[in-house]
């Protein structure tokens, strides 16, 4: 009976591929799957990182404009009380003269130091055209604005006509005085010269300031509530990018990853390529013989020990 000498090595190259094949092809499938799921969570994190940053920078410009809204507010509750200060008082009397508003002082200075230049604009404007105020005719700001066509396009209408009721109130107040000093001391109690005081319409005025100051706080409010939303989902997102940082910091591919691939390659040097290359040299010997099958026992063990070591690794996670 003539046996083959090649069923030795056959049986070693084909046992041995299937064995690279089955255990290479799952170590390549779960480093492929961690890869994948690296790659997720860092496109997660990249996209929840923009989405942070574009709302960091809607709450700052948001943030802006709601304190800026706030000093408004702060003006508008004020008004009627610098109305009648001649000058504005510096910034500092006027937070101790209303505490408890907490503003943002650069936006609060920034605001002031713009009123300040407004209404120094509006008096400059009213100086400028004072020749054409009569102070004994009953004139209303909008009526002496028309009656010279004049261009206030530019500037604040209630600071200009604030001004224009100063200017005309002390012409008027100027006028009295000198009438008086020309009227004799005895007469001067029984004669008492009153110019028409300009007033403006109360219930009109009134209404449209109630409704425009219920529209600001609509605004105010509106702006609150979106300022806070956008804040709750910063938290949120800066939770969830903590998350995810932490998770890929935390990240590793499968323990002994490299003895692993050491065995297989050993399995597939000595147990896949050494017998093909003896069935094609036939160089059958018992040497070969020997070798080979000591290659083979020596990758099995080597792959089962790798096999053990990993369980216990993963067990002591």
């Amino acid at each position: 009976m003539i046996v083959d000498p090649n069923w030795l090595y056959s049986t070693i190259a084909q046992a041995s591929a299937a064995i690279v094949a089955i255990v290479g092809g799952f170590i390549t499938a779960t480093v492929l799957m961690l890869t994948s799921e690296k790659r997720s969570l860092t496109h997660q994190k990249t996209d929840k990182e923009t989405r942070l940053e574009a709302l960091k920078y809607e709450e700052k410009t948001l943030s802006e404009v709601y304190e800026t809204m706030r000093v408004d507010k702060f003006f508008s509750s004020i008004a009627d009380d610098l109305k009648k200060e001649e000058e504005l008082p510096p910034l500092e009397v006027l937070l101790q003269r209303y505490p408890g508003w907490n503003l943002n002082h650069e936006i609060l200075k920034q605001e002031y130091e713009k009123l300040s230049k407004q209404r120094l604009e509006a008096r400059h404007f009213i100086e400028r055209y004072s020749d054409t105020i009569d102070p004994t005719k009953f004139m209303l700001f909008d009526e002496w604005v028309k009656e010279n066509n004049l261009d206030i396009s530019s500037y604040d209408y209630e600071l200009l006509e604030e001004e224009y009721n100063r200017f005309l109130t002390r012409e008027r107040e100027i006028l009295e005085e000198e009438k008086r000093r020309n009227i004799p001391p005895q007469l001067r109690g029984l004669l008492d010269i009153q110019m028409p005081i300009i007033r403006p319409i109360s219930g009109i005025v009134t209404q449209y300031e109630l409704y425009r100051r219920q529209k600001e706080d609509r605004k105010l409010e509106d702006a609150e509530r979106r300022l806070n939303s956008i804040r709750h989902e910063m938290l949120l997102l800066e939770s969830e990018v903590n998350n995810l940082d932490s998770r890929l910091r935390a990240f590793s591919y499968p323990p002994n990853l490299r003895w692993g691939i050491i065995v297989l390659g050993y399995l597939a040097v000595f147990g896949i390529l050494l017998p093909v290359l003896i069935i094609w040299k036939e160089a059958y010997s018992d040497t070969a013989k020997t070798l080979t099958m000591a290659s083979f026992y020596i990758g099995i063990i080597g792959l089962f020990t790798y096999i053990v070591l990993q369980i216990r690794t993963m067990r002591r996670k």
